[in-house]
């Protein structure tokens, strides 16, 4: 019998950073949740901007990496989807291509959640494309941007956590389909 083993995240303290960053803006409640203004509807006013002070997954997943010293704007910007999808007035990419941008880059590998979920790693980002993506922080925790319908918020459309909009979740039992991990080049 053959055991199938995953190979274990590169020591690289940009990934460390880039978790550290994460959680420093979940515990300072200036952060809150946006998709930005320019995505705001009657029934999701959203204010602000995604990139800063508040964010939504995505954004808080490509700015944590990017002040890490991952150039993932840099790829996004280069990505095809940055003009077809957004004429390029998005300025960090969503869940549904950050794996475009992250291969740009070189370094990681992508996993099946089956793969993988017995076996996460710290910085490893949990992904869901189309709907969602978080970092991996240990312990069985997450760290993401969940928006006004997180499970402790108060559902208001403001700049500044409301409540839970970005914070610690369990990683598991969420629908996560693949795991982004950095290996090394």
């Amino acid at each position: 019998m053959t055991l199938m083993t995953t190979p274990a995240q590169a020591t690289d303290s940009r990934v460390e950073a880039a978790v550290q960053w994460a959680i420093e803006i979940a515990n300072d409640p200036i952060h809150g949740y946006s998709q930005g203004a320019e995505n705001a509807t009657p029934s999701r006013p959203y204010t602000g901007s995604r990139e800063g002070p508040d964010y939504d997954c995505a954004s808080l997943v490509y700015h944590a990496f990017q002040q890490a010293g991952f150039d993932i704007i840099g790829a996004w910007h280069k990505n095809p989807q940055y003009t077809a999808r957004y004429n390029g007035r998005q300025y960090s990419g969503d869940a549904d291509t950050i794996w475009d941008d992250l291969q740009t880059l070189g370094g990681w590998q992508k996993f099946s959640w089956a793969e993988v979920a017995d076996n996460l790693q710290r910085g490893d980002i949990l992904c869901r494309p189309q709907f969602h993506v978080a970092i991996y922080k240990g312990d069985g925790l997450t760290v993401e941007a969940r928006g006004v319908n997180n499970p402790t918020g108060l559902g208001r459309y403001e700049t500044g956590d409301q409540g839970g909009e970005i914070d610690f979740y369990d990683a598991y039992g969420r629908g996560w389909t693949e795991v982004y991990r950095y290996v090394g080049n």
